[in-house]
């Protein structure tokens, strides 16, 4: 087998959306398994759609995930260009190695004469194929057409019989040639169709497999014609099976976000999310799934990919992305943190400070923007309390003798030494525990509802030691009656 070369080729009309994120990774999965190549290609033919900004989100989406390509736009190569917009003047040469051949030939019909064929096969309740009216021109009526100023377009001329492939997730497919017919490679405007330009493209780049959705299917049978025509290396085919939302429909933003850069604008880490990405139709030989992409890379195997859809579990993914959050190092979390959590005064504490605050709060969350409200009651002289916390837990007997007793220590608690002030709240546990038969969850929970207005959070004794004396002294002090 020659080297392997493989690429990811985004139409910049959107920013990039998980689902080609799957198909980068697998691309890139295959390439570094294989010491190949793996390969950045902007397919930006679509003018109209096409936009810059778009193109500067597949790069930075790439990148966040960590699929730096070998070969691109930006760093080059030896095969390039690799934007499809600077390649207009490659593709006429091919189109007329084809009519040369015999394998394409010129198309004179109007829109309007396509159209009522069209129009035809529906009445008759027959598919739609091109007539081949223009199959046989002679150069006499090619020149009366040329006359009347019609510009050609250039279709290719499918050969009867069957394509068959053997792909290398969804096994032996066969197409026939028939239910076919011959399709336009360029425009009459001297552009190409998606079918010829990405053959044209694959070919000339000598990729050698072409790993992709299966909603590309239906063009493969076209574009293995071309290939055969021209007398290039047909590829290797991958067609992976499509993600679905939970509800086994098309995955869309009614479901939550889908492109890269919302997952991230959310909270997601790059890590986690390429993790998960890559158990959507793959799964790990010895059963674990939390893993580097390095280590997948080593494991990944393109053949055992499955051939069925995939299910975009965002309970899984909001589940393995908690988990990254617990295992990050806490500074790399911290800078990640910072920007959603950025909307409170953060100079009103050191970095050390902000560190102890983020890994006092980041065990129950499961993506980083629930830290913007799990960190509010770190900031600000009051507390805004939450649902009924102030007439089920403040105002009860039992919290308002609790807060009293700790008015009154307060002055002694060492704020300045974490050991000792948990000692200090355990013994305050114990007395009202011995002595007032108060259960020691229910006295801190009246501390815990005065300084933060809930009955959950961080550690007690980090939040006391980050809120220091004046600010737990009047906060405490605010919720005695």
């Amino acid at each position: 087998m020659s080297d392997i070369r493989v690429r990811i080729a985004p139409s910049p009309s959107g920013n990039l959306h998980i689902g080609t994120a799957r198909t980068a990774l697998f691309n890139y999965l295959f390439a570094r398994k294989n010491n190949g190549k793996f390969i950045l290609r902007i397919e930006d033919t679509d003018l109209e759609r096409s936009n810059t900004e778009y193109t500067q989100n597949i790069y930075d989406s790439l990148k966040a995930l960590g699929l730096n390509w070998d070969e691109g736009p930006d760093v080059g190569g030896n095969y390039g260009p690799y934007q499809q917009s600077q390649r207009f003047d490659i593709y006429p040469k091919y189109a007329k190695k084809l009519l040369e051949s015999g394998w394409a030939y010129e198309c004179f019909c109007t829109p309007e004469e396509l159209e009522a064929e069209k129009e035809e096969s529906i009445k008759n309740k027959r598919p739609h194929m091109y007539s081949r009216r223009c199959a046989n021109l002679t150069e006499e009526e090619k020149a009366k057409f040329r006359a009347e100023g019609r510009i050609p377009a250039i279709r290719f001329r499918v050969p009867e019989g069957e394509t068959n492939f053997h792909d290398l997730v969804k096994g032996d497919l066969h197409f026939d040639n028939s239910l076919i017919g011959d399709f336009v490679i360029m425009k009459s405007n001297n552009t190409p169709t998606y079918n010829f330009a990405v053959v044209v493209d694959d070919m000339e780049m000598k990729m050698t497999h072409i790993i992709r959705g299966e909603d590309h299917i239906a063009n493969t049978a076209k574009q293995i014609m071309i290939y055969k025509a021209l007398g290039a290396q047909v590829p290797e085919f991958a067609h992976l099976g499509m993600i679905l939302a939970p509800d086994r429909s098309k995955l869309s933003k009614r479901h939550g976000a889908t492109a890269v850069s919302e997952f991230v604008e959310k909270g997601y880490l790059t890590e986690a999310l390429l993790n998960f990405v890559a158990l959507l139709g793959w799964s790990p030989s010895d059963g674990v799934e939390i893993k580097t992409l390095e280590e997948i890379a080593q494991d990944f195997r393109l053949t055992e990919i499955s051939s069925s859809n995939s299910i975009f579990e965002y309970d899984k993914l909001n589940w393995m992305n908690g988990q990254y959050i617990k295992r990050m190092d806490i500074s790399k979390l911290t800078d990640l943190a910072i920007p959603f959590i950025s909307c409170y005064d953060l100079n009103s504490y050191t970095r050390p400070q902000l560190e102890k605050m983020i890994a006092s709060t980041r065990e129950p969350i499961s993506v980083l923007s629930e830290l913007t409200n799990d960190v509010k009651y770190f900031f600000g002289e009051g507390v805004e309390f939450e649902g009924d916390v102030m007439d089920k837990v403040i105002k009860t007997e039992n919290s308002q003798m609790v807060l009293k007793y700790i008015n009154e220590q307060i002055k002694d608690w060492a704020f300045d030494n974490p050991e000792k002030l948990h000692e200090q709240l355990a013994d305050i546990r114990t007395y009202f525990k011995e002595n007032h038969g108060i259960k020691p969850k229910e006295s801190m929970w009246a501390l815990r509802a005065a300084i933060t207005g809930r009955i959950h959070g961080a550690d007690l004794g980090v939040i006391i030691e980050l809120l220091g004396k004046d600010r737990v002294e009047k906060r405490v002090q605010a919720c005695i009656f």
